[in-house]
């Protein structure tokens, strides 16, 4: 059953807000009185009640749709610590399971340490949008982070007050909590900028067929020759192993959850091929060919290769092959490998950006042999707007 479940972990290829790496270093303003403070907060777009003057700092990362900044305001203060952080990404957000995801995503990089403990994690409803409030302890403070998402931005309100808050006196609670209650609640957005993008709907029809062995695909402008006697999965078929994974991931925790709820909702398998009948015996060998919605049309296919290496290999897998890049067809795919040497199978997984859809290839394999075969068949690969030059 671990193997079929890997037929549809190719649909779990979507973005993380995760900063990958640091283009440049902090760039720091000192914020120095109340008419000030008030102006900068108001030019980003919000206000709220820092006990003093915070210090403002811009980061440069390089996220999964390319550069993004995160802008954060700080202050320390001789009682407890208060921030604001918030990036902005390229569409607005409106699927529920993503930012479920990005709120797991705050939560585990709040829970790092193994001193950490979670106290309380509480749904908040802002206006119109949705967001999370989480209360951590570990051994010296107590952590509020209250994470919001407004549009195409990701706030994050943050205050550390002294000590342990569940063994606090009711005193100390009392005081501590008022101060956190009076910094979370003051806040106020006062306008936003434009998105720069929108998200690209998977289309009604890709215009598949099939013509003796060769798949095709109008929308994506898409062919290849398929591999002799492989077998094409019929979509009940698939619509069963996608429920089958869906409830092997209501044991799996939230944080896998999310991510197969967003994948599986904005999904579509276009092309399903097995060495074997499913029906009639056991299968070692697959071939998947897939396109999912993204937040982001202008996302970065290698650093969804990488991603996908950070995030979903269990215990028994390792990375036999890290993110390297090909072309199929004339386009750029980033792609990786995965082992399983338990079970005695390895995947790779093939991405490109088309038309702001995640174009996938996923290939399942025991022996080097059934490698050869769908490599043989990829070389075909052709894309009607790409010209490609003969060898």
């Amino acid at each position: 059953m671990r193997l079929i479940l890997l037929l549809i972990i190719t649909t779990l290829l979507s973005s993380s807000i995760d900063a990958q790496k640091r283009n440049s270093p902090p760039r720091q303003v000192i914020i120095k009185g109340d008419a000030e403070r008030t102006g900068i907060l108001k030019s980003d777009g919000f206000t709220i009640d820092f006990p003093a003057a915070p210090t403002r700092s811009v980061e440069q990362f390089e996220a999964a749709y390319g550069k993004t900044n995160m802008v954060s305001y700080r202050l320390s203060t001789g009682l407890g610590f208060y921030g604001v952080n918030y990036i902005d990404f390229p569409t607005v957000m409106t699927d529920k399971a993503e930012m479920n995801l990005r709120f797991d995503v705050m939560k585990t990089a709040l829970l790092k340490n193994p001193n950490d403990r979670l106290i309380s994690e509480t749904e908040i409803v802002f206006g119109d949008n949705s967001g999370v409030e989480y209360v951590i302890e570990n051994k010296d403070a107590t952590i509020t982070m209250r994470g919001l998402f407004v549009r195409q931005r990701f706030f994050q309100l943050l205050v550390v007050t002294k000590g342990r808050m569940s063994k606090a006196s009711e005193k100390v609670k009392t005081f501590n909590r008022k101060n956190i209650e009076k910094f979370i609640n003051s806040f106020a957005v006062t306008g936003l900028p434009s998105p720069k993008t929108e998200a690209v709907e998977l289309p009604a029809d890709f215009g598949i067929q099939m013509s003796g062995s060769v798949f095709t695909s109008k929308f994506f402008g898409f062919s290849m020759t398929l591999p002799k006697d492989w077998i094409p999965v019929e979509k009940d078929q698939t619509d069963v192993l996608k429920d089958l994974s869906a409830q092997s991931a209501e044991e799996s925790g939230a944080k896998f959850k999310n991510l197969l709820d967003l994948s599986l909702n904005n999904t579509e398998i276009l092309l399903f091929l097995t060495k074997s009948d499913l029906k009639t015996s056991p299968n070692d060998a697959v071939f998947a060919v897939a396109a999912e919605k993204v937040s982001f049309p202008n996302f970065v296919p290698r650093a969804m290769t990488d991603s996908y290496l950070k995030t979903f290999l269990e215990a028994d897998e390792k990375t036999s092959k890290p993110t390297s890049v090909v072309k199929l067809g004339g386009v750029d795919f980033a792609w990786i490998e995965v082992e399983n040497a338990a079970q005695a199978y390895k995947q790779r997984i093939y991405i490109a950006n088309r038309k702001g859809i995640a174009f996938q290839i996923l290939l399942i394999y025991r022996a080097e042999s059934e490698l050869k075969t769908l490599l043989e068949s990829m070389q075909t690969i052709k894309f009607s707007d790409v010209q490609v030059s003969p060898k």
